[in-house]
């Protein structure tokens, strides 16, 4: 589909860069930010890091990119450590143990990433670890632990199946496997980001910080990020001071400014256009623009509808085509045809709003809300932010009923962003809230 727009790849793909060469070039800006993380870094022999911000505003894009650097040797520091090729997602209903596992998941297939794309040996006990996790027992010699870590040398434990592992065999496994990259891979440590690590609750993610406090999180040669939404580091502050006070650095990200996103869409054209120097976005940039606006800065969000309204556009152009004798006999050559036309055309700004209320209009009625909810998020939006303290200003007479079955729900549906101040907690409308607020959809 995006050759007919004169692309050789999708210039508006939603998924967060990753920790390789290809896509360093397509981190727009995050200078300040970037220096702030890696001085951290570099000050310490391992440390705690929070990156925060509004969904959409591309933390993982951006800690994938800057600890690709860090690995390569092309950032500010000298300092190597091994990137996290796999992140370490943070589920509702997790337990310190289930993280922990996953972690030690996340550490063994970057290893095993790297190991592959460089042609290097997987270290012994690694390659252990990496197999154990496949399987249900296995004899696993932690003797590299053990000799790194300041116990006998040479024990021999034979470890249960993963069901049955203990949370302090998990702790002993990742010493292992960090020990190993320490000393066979020549790094001078690893990350592991926990990501969306606000998906826990109060109570859940208080439990988390207390385990892994004074052990996942003192493990030598390990620096972990976490990555949430705004107001992680006083919400962790609050939970857990003593966790708090060992956080290395806090980088509340902020949305890219509206120049910013206008260069991340050039620098993809140039990327991924047919006709790099010739080429323009399909969407101008009034439109993006807007988009911009609406959601509050999220670039994610920007990239899905700009996504969304270039594929409306083709299904448009095939169904009128369809039925045309050129089309019939040559679909190729009709496609190859309508690329060069857009190579320096885009598609008309009252073509594509057309379009994306089409689409907003789809997608809000698929949610299937209640008129009161409807009526909830029109107040929001004249209000610019609320709290469920505000309940009675709603019509709706208790906290608890405001803050469940609205607040919390269409935070939930993705229709309401969610700001932590503290203990406080502050809701907007979001992206496709504010389109239907715009589009006259909240009646």
């Amino acid at each position: 589909m995006w050759k007919e727009l004169g692309f050789n790849a999708n210039p508006f793909s939603t998924k967060p860069l990753q920790p390789i060469g290809e896509d360093e070039d397509l981190l727009i800006g995050r200078k300040d930010e970037e220096i702030e993380l890696v001085t951290a870094v570099e000050s310490e022999d391992e440390g705690i890091y929070i990156i925060s911000g509004v969904p959409g505003v591309g933390k993982t894009s951006f800690m994938n990119i800057v600890q690709y650097r860090i690995e390569t040797g092309k950032s500010f520091i000298t300092k190597k450590l091994l990137a996290a090729r796999q992140l370490t997602p943070v589920q509702p209903k997790d337990t310190p143990k289930k993280v922990a596992l996953r972690c030690v998941q996340s550490l063994a297939k970057s290893v095993e990433i790297f190991c592959d794309i460089n042609g290097k040996n997987i270290p012994k006990s690694t390659k252990e670890i990496i197999e154990w996790l496949s399987q249900t027992k296995i004899d696993l010699n932690l003797g590299v632990t053990i000799l790194g870590f300041g116990g006998s040398i040479g024990k021999n434990k034979q470890l249960p199946g993963i069901d049955d592992i203990s949370f302090e065999g998990l702790v002993e496994i990742l010493e292992t496997l960090s020990f190993e990259i320490n000393s066979e891979l020549g790094f001078e440590g690893s990350f592991i980001v926990l990501d969306n690590i606000e998906n826990l609750d109060d109570d859940k993610l208080s439990e988390l910080l207390i385990s892994f406090r004074d052990t996942i999180f003192s493990t030598n040669y390990l620096w972990w990020t976490l990555i949430g939404q705004s107001g992680l580091a006083s919400l962790i502050q609050s939970l857990d001071p003593r966790v708090f006070q060992r956080i290395t650095s806090h980088i509340e990200l902020e949305p890219v400014s509206s120049s910013e996103l206008k260069t991340a869409v050039d620098v993809r054209v140039k990327k991924f256009h047919l006709e790099s120097e010739l080429g323009s976005s399909p969407i101008s940039e009034n439109l993006y623009q807007k988009l911009y606006k609406s959601s509050n800065g999220e670039i994610r969000f920007v990239f899905k509808y700009c996504q969304q309204i270039c594929i409306n556009f083709i299904q448009d152009l095939r169904k009128i085509a369809v039925s045309e004798k050129e089309y019939k006999e040559d679909p190729d050559l009709w496609d190859r045809a309508l690329g060069r036309f857009l190579v320096k055309n885009q598609i008309k700004d009252i073509k594509a709003s057309k379009i994306l209320k089409t689409i907003v209009s789809r997608e809000f009625t698929g949610y299937n809300l209640q008129p009161k909810e409807k009526k909830v998020l029109s107040i929001i939006g004249d209000k610019v932010k609320t709290r469920a303290k505000e309940h009675k200003e709603f019509s709706i007479k208790t906290m608890q009923d405001f803050s469940s079955n609205y607040l919390n729900k269409m935070h939930k549906q993705h229709l309401l962003l969610r700001k932590q101040e503290g203990r406080a907690v502050l809701y907007s409308l979001r992206g496709i809230s504010l389109l239907a607020k715009e589009f006259d959809l909240l009646k």
